[in-house]
């Protein structure tokens, strides 16, 4: 996966872009001043390159958001598997089944945290986390 592009990247890549343009433009308008008859060439280039523009970002986008809905259904049916064991796990509730349930909210806890993007989820309730897990060991 690529790496995201700084401000300062983003900012020279459309500078750069524009100074391009502004030249190609520039050139192109020299030369139709001499040769008006080239008027409706330069109108379909100018189409054509903005058309190629559009085409490749909403490509890369298209595929950005394929990618995010890969993982999101990834994480659907792992997170799926992981609470059909809690609850066949909490019908039956023994210390075995304790540490059974415990190994899975930490596998859906790793998964929330290193496969989705964004804040951490358990980890930043510990209290909360460690109250369910006493409450689990004491109805045991």
């Amino acid at each position: 996966m690529k790496t995201i592009a700084s401000l300062r990247q983003n900012l020279w890549t459309a500078s750069f872009a524009f100074i391009i343009v502004l030249l190609v433009g520039y050139g192109a308008d020299l030369f139709l001043f001499r040769h008006p008859a080239w008027m409706l060439i330069d109108d379909v280039i100018l189409a054509f390159a903005a058309g190629i523009v559009v085409f490749q970002y909403e490509r890369e986008r298209s595929r950005f958001l394929s990618e995010k809905l890969r993982v999101i259904r990834e994480m659907n049916a792992f997170v799926r598997n992981e609470l059909q064991i809690l609850n066949a796990s909490v019908e039956h509730l023994d210390r075995a089944r304790v540490s059974t349930i415990e190994s899975s909210v930490g596998r859906i806890d790793w998964a929330l945290r290193e496969l989705l993007p964004g804040k951490d989820t358990l980890t930043e309730q510990p209290s909360k986390l460690t109250t369910t897990n006493q409450r689990l060991k004491h109805s045991a």
